[in-house]
C-alpha cells in the first residue's frame, strides 16, 4: 500500500512504501550483523534460564494480586435470565367497574346515530 504525503513547502508527492515482513527481518539482520561487527557479543541461554538472581525471591507478577480470585458471572446466564423475563407475560389487570355513568350512542340499521342514553354499564366496542 502506498502513502501519499504532500510536502506544503515544496508542493512535491513524496510517496513512502509501507515496509513488508521481509524488508523487517533484513533490516534486523542488518543491524545485528553491524552490532557484532562493532564488537558486541550474543549470550546463547538454555530453555528455562532466568536472568533474575537465584538467592532472592522472584518478584510478584504484575498481574497477580493478593486478592482472592472473583468468581464470574458468565454473559450468557445474564441474557436468558433477561429473555425470560421479557418472554414473562403479566396478567392483564382487570378493567375497574367505574362508579361513574357513561355514554352510549344508540345507532340506527344504516349506522348513523339516533339518541345518547347515560348508562351504568362499560363502553361497548
Amino acid at each position: 500500500m502506498l502513502r501519499l504525503n504532500n510536502d506544503s513547502k515544496t508542493n512535491n508527492l513524496i510517496v513512502k512504501a509501507r515496509s513488508s515482513k521481509s524488508s523487517m527481518r533484513d533490516e534486523l539482520r542488518k543491524k545485528t550483523e553491524e552490532f557484532l561487527k562493532r564488537g558486541g557479543e550474543i549470550k546463547q541461554h538454555n530453555q528455562g534460564e532466568t536472568g533474575e538472581p537465584a538467592d532472592k525471591p522472584r518478584a510478584r507478577s504484575v498481574f497477580v494480586s493478593g486478592e482472592p480470585r472473583q468468581t464470574r458471572t458468565y454473559i450468557n446466564d445474564v441474557v436468558s435470565a433477561l429473555d425470560n423475563r421479557k418472554k414473562k407475560k403479566t396478567p392483564a389487570k382487570a378493567a375497574k367497574a367505574s362508579k361513574r355513568p357513561k355514554k352510549k350512542i344508540i345507532y340506527d340499521d344504516f349506522g348513523e346515530p339516533v339518541r345518547e342514553v347515560w348508562t351504568d354499564e362499560p363502553k361497548t366496542p
